[in-house]
């Protein structure tokens, strides 16, 4: 019987209900279609099916035509499956790049721990991320291009996100280029800095992140004495590197939204702050916006702005 005559139109529909009926447990109405005389039929695991045989002949070192070497430590893999999950690797083995040719290829700039569970994850789809792991896991991901597992770093990073890690969050993915997770920890600290500026990672940032944190309308405080305070805190925590710069920095302390009395005080009694001409102006600027207050609109500057967030403008 030719084979485009096996299933007569006449018995079709009662066959085809047979196998429909025989193919319920593997073939949800979701993932087939039946229509007269075709039958479109997906089995939802086999994917999974194909990725475990694959892994099994890695296991077995079955097939492997490359080794990645980090350290003293090897891999036996399939350039198929590297190249197929990674950008990194597909570029290597499909240009004209030495490694192409090669039977072993060492991996620099990667730790030997986050690339054997990134093969694993080539081979699983599965990767257990933890606080340990994190920070080493995300780059070695970002190196090999692995972008499902770099954005689970950073979902994670930010899950885990508090007062204590916000800083060294933001200056992390600002070093890997993970731009979400960067402005997400940016936002954290600028809500909550009433809580971040006594943490330790504070007093460890550099003179710039520092300024692209106070300088901004949207830092949460409840007045500009906090403000004050923090910037007198790093300052204090190595003087000698930062005082003659203390004026770069005071200028994007909001002075004017101080209280005479703070500016009296606690602003201008510093000696660090008398030692300074810089600073001595953007105190007297302060003063004079306090002294000639039927001239404010006169005097109106970037420090003269209260922030969106604060709980006060001016105290008088």
């Amino acid at each position: 019987m030719a084979a485009d005559t096996l299933l007569p139109a006449n018995r079709g529909g009662a066959r085809q209900r047979h196998l429909s009926t025989e193919s319920s447990d593997s073939c949800s109405a979701d993932d087939c279609s039946f229509d007269g005389d075709e039958f479109h039929f997906i089995e939802s695991s086999h994917a999974i099916q194909v990725l475990s045989g694959l892994d099994g002949l890695r296991q077995s070192r079955t097939f492997c035509d490359i080794t990645l070497c980090v350290d003293s430590k090897e891999f036996p893999c399939h350039k198929i499956v590297l190249a197929s999950f990674s950008p990194y690797f597909n570029a290597m083995f499909s240009g004209e790049l030495a490694e192409s040719r090669q039977e072993k290829v060492t991996i620099n700039g990667i730790d030997a721990t986050m690339l054997e569970l990134l093969v694993n994850y080539a081979y699983t789809s599965e990767v257990l991320i933890t606080k340990v792991n994190v920070q080493s896991l995300l780059s070695a991901s970002n190196l090999l291009e692995v972008l499902p597992v770099r954005d689970a770093c950073c979902h994670f990073m930010q899950r885990n996100m508090d007062e204590t890690n916000c800083l060294g969050i933001h200056c992390f993915a600002e070093a890997h280029a993970c731009f979400n997770l960067q402005e997400k920890a940016k936002a954290f600290t600028l809500e909550f800095f009433d809580d971040v500026w006594p943490q330790e990672e504070f007093v460890g940032l550099s003179q710039s992140k520092l300024i692209e944190l106070i300088s901004s309308d949207e830092l949460c405080v409840d007045n500009e004495e906090v403000v004050f305070n923090a910037v007198m805190r790093w300052l204090n925590h190595d003087e000698k590197a930062h005082w003659e710069e203390l004026h770069k920095v005071l200028e994007h302390v909001r002075l004017p939204l101080l209280s005479p009395y703070f500016l009296h005080d606690c602003v201008e009694s510093q000696p660090i702050v008398a030692k300074s001409a810089e600073c001595q102006k953007l105190v007297e600027e302060a003063k004079t916006y306090h002294l000639l207050q039927d001239r404010r609109a006169e005097l109106r500057t970037s420090r003269t702005r209260p922030r969106k967030a604060s709980g006060k403008s001016t105290s008088h």
